[in-house]
């Protein structure tokens, strides 16, 4: 599957009958589809090509006396090569840019407002997602004295997101020795991931030198604590999940329950939302294509920014049978203005 060459013909039922079934939900036959069609094809005729697009493997028929539905492989057809390209109606730009440009909101909240308008406007579960912070290269690093033993690290991502973390040192660094150790790092490591400059700090403890310097001594010091291997991770902002429940195919109760569990471990949804978005750009995801099998019912439309800026990636997850065009329009704009919003914000 997935290598066959279709006839125009052939491309055009196909393309009808997923039409068709994305709007009604329901196995499409060779009468609807007769009349659907804009040219002339018999009943008869379509009947035959529909048997060779079972054969070929982008349909099949969920009952003999029922019409047919798309396989994963008939929607990865429509979406590569059927489907025509929407643009946005403008007052759902509007309501994107409008929504993402709130005064004062903190890159949480504008993380948060995202996944918030691509639900609403998609209709499916959306959701933001906040990389690994092990892995997020940093523009800024703060420290801040507590009381002793505590200090707070400050850590800015070049995408805006804000980490706090308090970590305690034995000795009692005054806020001069402070203000020298995050000068260093800051004009050492800005634009590195917290990982990198873990493996930076462990070779500078390996070095003679940082024996008998101070200030090496408080970075390792510091260091080593703030940048330890437990501030991994990464977090989710998700908004929509009921939506599912107005899907027919989601009528089982044991399904619905396993994907809604899914839903609610976090840390493992992350997981599966980091397997799926390997690399920049954007990518639709379909059924058996997505690494999790709880998921295998779900189509996934995701975008990480192509510009490196990296710390977040968003997208739509519902029914395979989801308006591809709109959606993907809809993530792509979305991922624009978010990523302009988080521009201005750290300018």
């Amino acid at each position: 599957m997935g290598t066959h060459t279709l006839d125009e013909r052939s491309r055009e039922v196909l393309k009808s009958l997923i039409q068709d079934h994305i709007a009604t939900g329901a196995p499409v036959g060779s009468e609807s589809l007769s009349q659907r069609l804009a040219r002339s094809l018999s009943s008869a005729t379509i009947r035959n090509i529909l048997a060779d697009l079972e054969r070929k493997g982008y349909l099949s028929q969920p009952h003999t006396s029922a019409g047919r539905v798309p396989t994963d492989e008939g929607y990865r057809f429509y979406v590569d090569g059927l489907m025509d390209p929407t643009r946005l109606k403008p007052n759902d730009a509007a309501a994107i840019r409008s929504g993402l440009r709130a005064r004062d909101a903190s890159t949480n909240e504008v993380m948060e407002n995202a996944s918030h308008i691509l639900s609403y406007l998609s209709k499916n579960v959306a959701f933001v997602l906040a990389s690994d912070i092990a892995r997020v290269a940093f523009r800024r690093i703060d420290l801040v004295k507590l009381p002793h033993p505590r200090i707070l690290v400050v850590m800015v991502s070049q995408s805006g997101l804000v980490t706090n973390k308090v970590i305690e040192v034995e000795e009692d660094m005054t806020p001069e020795d402070l203000k020298a150790c995050e000068n260093y790092l800051n004009q050492n490591f800005a634009g590195t991931s917290l990982e990198a400059i873990r493996l930076k700090i462990l070779e500078l403890m390996r070095q003679e030198k940082a024996l008998y310097d101070t200030l090496l001594k408080n970075v390792v010091r510091v260091g080593e604590r703030a940048f330890s291997p437990d501030a991994r991770g990464g977090s989710v902002y998700l908004d929509g999940t009921a939506h599912i429940l107005d899907q027919p195919e989601f009528e089982d109760v044991a399904r619905m329950r396993r994907l809604f569990q899914t839903f609610e471990e976090k840390g493992r949804l992350v997981q599966i939302l980091n397997a799926c978005i390997s690399g920049p750009g954007l990518r639709v995801i379909i059924g058996h294509e997505n690494p999790e099998p709880g998921m295998h019912d779900l189509a996934l439309v995701a975008v990480s920014p192509a510009d490196g800026d990296g710390g977040w990636a968003l997208g739509v997850m519902g029914s395979m049978r989801m308006e591809y065009p709109r959606v993907v329009a809809l993530v792509d704009q979305v991922a624009r203005e978010l990523s302009q919003a988080l521009t201005e914000m750290r300018a």
